[in-house]
C-alpha cells in the first residue's frame, strides 16, 4: 500500500509526513478536550485517563505534560486511531500485523523543556524487498508549528551502524545538539492536520516551544507483532473498561494470535483499496 516514492522517502529519511489527515471539526473537538484535560489535577481525570508526566521520577512543572489512553476518552480519538490515511502507512510498515501501544495528548508551552535526541532500538530493516518497522510513532499536530521549534531528527539514524557519540559530561545526552542544522539535523515544521510518522528507531526530539499558544500533538503509537513472535500486550488491564471504545479499537490493542490479520486491518485495507479504485 506504499507508493514506490513513499518506500524510497521512508527507508531514506525514517520519517514521512502526511499533511491535513485530520478534518478542522475533529481538531477543534480535540483542543477543546485537551484544554479541558490538562487544567485538570492528576486526581481528577476520567478514568481510565491518566498522565505519566505526573507520575515519572524526574517530574517537574516544565516538563512537557502527557495524558494517556485518550481513545477511551471520547470517540473523536478513536477516530484517529484508525484514521485510513494514518494506519494505511502503519499497516504496510509493520506488514499488516499492528498493535496500538500507546496514546497521549501532549501539551507544550513556552517555559516546557527540550527534548533531547533519543531513539528505541534499531528495529528497521528490509523483509522481502518492503520496508518493516517494529516500532512507530504516529504524530498528529494539532496547531501549526512553526519553523525551528518543534520535531527534530537525525536524518536516517534509523539504519546507523553507530550511535551518536555522547557528551563526556552528560552521557545521557548526544554530542549532535536539536539546535544543530541540516543537513545533520531535520527540522519539521507542520500544519494543524498533519501527522509524521517516524520509526522510534529514529533518533528524534523537539526543539523548544517558541509561539505564542500552546503546542499540542498527538502521539498514537503502534508495534508490529509478526505471526509468530511474542505477543506484544499493553491495555491488559483496562478490560473492565473496554466498552468504552469500540470494537475495532479494541482489536487493534490485542496481540496478533494467528496467520490470518486482523479484522479491524482488513477491514481498513479494503477500504483503502476501494477508495483508490473509485477515485481513478
Amino acid at each position: 500500500m506504499l507508493t514506490e516514492q513513499e518506500k524510497w522517502y521512508f527507508d531514506h529519511h525514517g520519517f514521512i509526513v502526511l499533511p491535513k489527515v485530520v478534518s478542522p471539526e475533529d481538531i477543534e473537538r480535540m483542543l477543546e478536550l485537551g484544554n479541558y484535560w490538562h487544567n485538570l489535577p492528576f486526581d481528577e481525570l476520567p478514568h481510565p485517563l491518566t498522565s505519566t508526566a505526573d507520575t515519572h521520577p524526574d517530574y517537574s512543572k516544565t516538563i512537557a505534560r502527557w495524558i494517556n489512553h485518550i481513545q477511551y476518552g471520547d470517540p473523536v480519538f478513536q477516530r484517529l486511531v484508525l484514521n485510513p490515511e494514518i494506519m494505511r502507512i502503519i499497516i504496510a510498515l509493520t506488514h499488516q500485523y499492528p498493535v496500538l501501544v500507546d496514546t497521549a495528548l501532549t501539551k507544550n508551552y513556552r517555559t516546557s523543556d527540550d527534548i533531547h535526541f533519543h531513539a528505541s532500538g534499531q528495529d528497521y530493516r528490509i523483509i522481502d524487498g518492503e520496508p518493516f518497522a517494529g516500532f512507530l510513532n504516529a504524530a498528529i499536530s494539532l496547531v501549526d508549528v512553526p519553523a525551528e521549534t518543534g520535531f527534530v531528527c537525525l536524518l536516517g539514524s534509523h539504519k546507523r551502524n553507530f550511535s551518536p557519540p555522547s557528551q563526556t559530561n552528560n552521557p545521557d545526552r548526544t554530542l549532535v545538539s536539536i539546535y544543530d542544522s541540516s543537513p545533520t539535523v531535520i527540522n519539521l515544521p507542520v500544519q494543524s492536520g498533519d501527522c509524521v510518522i517516524f520509526t522510534e528507531a529514529l533518533f528524534h526530539g523537539a526543539r523548544r516551544w517558541t509561539a505564542e499558544y500552546p503546542r499540542f500533538t498527538i502521539f498514537n503509537r503502534y508495534r508490529a507483532n509478526l505471526p509468530n513472535t511474542d505477543p506484544i500486550t499493553t491495555y491488559g488491564g483496562l478490560e473492565s473498561n473496554k466498552d468504552s471504545i469500540s470494537d475495532s479499537v479494541y482489536e487493534l490493542q490485542q496481540p496478533t494470535t494467528t496467520s490470518q490479520p486482523k479484522s479491524v486491518v482488513q477491514e481498513i485495507t479494503s477500504k483503502i483499496k476501494l477508495t483508490s479504485i473509485t477515485s481513478r
